[in-house]
C-alpha cells in the first residue's frame, strides 16, 4: 500500500500516536530525497499533532538526523522506525502478561493501536478474552478498535462511553493507551479516560497504562486544547454552550501501573 499523503495524516482523527508514527515514518521515507520538503513536512507535523508527544519525540529526533546532514544516516534512522512498534508492543505483552494472563475481560476507550497490538497477542494465548469497548465520543474511534478486534476473531462488546457504569462488574480491569505521561506521573489520554478510571477505583479494578517511553513529556501540566464543538452538536443558540476536548489528564494515583519498555 502506497503511504499517505502528508495532509491525510494530519487531518486523521482517529488513531492514536504509534499508529501515526508509522504513517508520517512510511510518508518521509517516500520522499527520503528531498530534505527541503521533510522539514516544511516536520513543521507542518509539529504544528498540527502538538497534542501527541510520541509524535513529537519522533520529529525531535528526525531534525536531528537532518541536521547531521548524512542521507545514509537518515534512511537507516526511517527504515529502522518502520517497525519499531513490533518491537516496541513485544516488550509491552511480556510486561504485561503476567499481571493479566488469570483474567478473562478488560475494558478500554478509544483506539489505541498499542492496545490492540497487545489484546491481539493475548487473544491468541487465550481465545476466551472478551473486551469491552467505549465508543470514545466524538469521532468514534472506539467503534474501529472494536471493528479491528472482531476481526481477529475477539469477542468484543461496543458501548457507548456513559454506559461505563452498567459493564465495569463485567469486567477484571482496564487497558488504555497514552498520548502522553507527564513529568509528575499524571497520564494524557482520551477524553473518558479519567471516569473509567474513576470508575475503576470505586469499584477495586486495576486500571493498567500502556504506552512506549517515547511519550515521556518534560512538562508537569496540560491544557487541553479545544476542537470543533460542530462534532459534538451543530446547535446554535444563544445561551447554548458546546465543548469538544479530545484530551484529558488522568491522575496517576487512579492508574495502578504504567506498562512501558
Amino acid at each position: 500500500m502506497p503511504p499517505q499523503n502528508l495532509n491525510q495524516i494530519l487531518d486523521n482523527k482517529t488513531l492514536g500516536s504509534s499508529e501515526l508514527i508509522k504513517l508520517l515514518n512510511d510518508y518521509f521515507y517516500s520522499i527520503r530525497n528531498n530534505i527541503p520538503e521533510i522539514h516544511q513536512s516536520i513543521e507542518e507535523a509539529k504544528s498540527n499533532l502538538s497534542q501527541f508527544q510520541g509524535v513529537n519525540t519522533y520529529l525531535r529526533k528526525l531534525n536531528y538526523i537532518l541536521r547531521k546532514k548524512n542521507e545514509t544516516e537518515l534512511k537507516t534512522f526511517l527504515s529502522e522506525h518502520a517497525n519499531w512498534d513490533l518491537k516496541i508492543n513485544e516488550i509491552l505483552f511480556n510486561k504485561i502478561y503476567p499481571f493479566i494472563e488469570d483474567f478473562g475481560s478488560v475494558i478500554t476507550i478509544s483506539r489505541s493501536g498499542t492496545v490492540l497490538e497487545i489484546l491481539k497477542r493475548w487473544h491468541k494465548k487465550n481465545k476466551m478474552i472478551k473486551v469491552v469497548v467505549c465508543e470514545s465520543r466524538p469521532m468514534f474511534e472506539g467503534r474501529l478498535l472494536a471493528s479491528d478486534l472482531a476481526k481477529e476473531g475477539v469477542k468484543v462488546k461496543l458501548i457507548t462511553d456513559a454506559m461505563m457504569g452498567l459493564s465495569i462488574n463485567e469486567v477484571d480491569a482496564a487497558i488504555i493507551g497514552a498520548d502522553a505521561v507527564l513529568k509528575n506521573g499524571n497520564i494524557i489520554n482520551k477524553v473518558g479516560s479519567k471516569a473509567l478510571a474513576l470508575l475503576c477505583k470505586n469499584q477495586k479494578k486495576p486500571v493498567y497504562v500502556l504506552t512506549s517511553k517515547s511519550k515521556f513529556s518534560d512538562q508537569n501540566s496540560f491544557k487541553p486544547k479545544r476542537e470543533d464543538p460542530n462534532e459534538v452538536w451543530y446547535k446554535k443558540s444563544k445561551n447554548l454552550s458546546i465543548q469538544n476536548f479530545y484530551f484529558e489528564e488522568i491522575e496517576k494515583n487512579l492508574i495502578t501501573k504504567v506498562v512501558t519498555d
